[in-house]
């Protein structure tokens, strides 16, 4: 008989253990459930909140991205100045020495000289004797010129 008591004990045993067992699990199940709702629930609020969060910063950045916009052009325009006023200084004014005469340019001053040489000659008393004709500069002498290639 005491081999019945000690398998009844066991079973009785077995049996509230695995009941103890299910209840356990069912706790742990409903705890589970438990995190989630609170997690939903403080999720949509946590979410909510960073709605709110953004919509009060929103002018906030705005100005400041607005500020950091008008330092970013303003160092710009100021490397582009300092970038101008080198090109100017380094390149520009160095070519200002150098005079490149145009074709019309020489043309003119080859007419002028003629004139100037028939007054010379007039008022130097070789007016009586016969001057030869100078030839007129023509296009195809000024544009073998140097000056005359590099102006155009």
């Amino acid at each position: 008989m005491s081999t019945k008591l000690t398998t009844l004990v066991d079973r009785v045993s077995n049996e509230q253990l695995l009941l103890k067992g299910r209840e356990s699990a069912r706790k742990l199940w409903l705890f589970g459930l438990g995190a989630y709702s609170l997690a939903t629930r403080s999720g949509v609020q946590t979410f909510e909140m960073l709605v709110r969060e953004g919509k009060a910063f929103s002018p906030r950045a705005r100005r400041q991205i607005e500020q950091k916009s008008a330092e970013l052009i303003s160092g710009a325009s100021d490397t582009i100045d300092r970038g101008e006023r080198l090109f100017v200084k380094r390149l520009v004014r160095p070519l200002d020495f150098l005079v490149l005469a145009s074709k019309r340019d020489i043309e003119q001053i080859a007419k002028r000289l003629m004139q100037l040489t028939a007054e010379v000659q007039k008022l130097s008393g070789a007016a009586d004797k016969p001057a030869k004709p100078q030839p007129e500069p023509t296009t195809a002498n000024s544009d073998s010129s140097p000056m005359a290639a590099s102006a155009s």
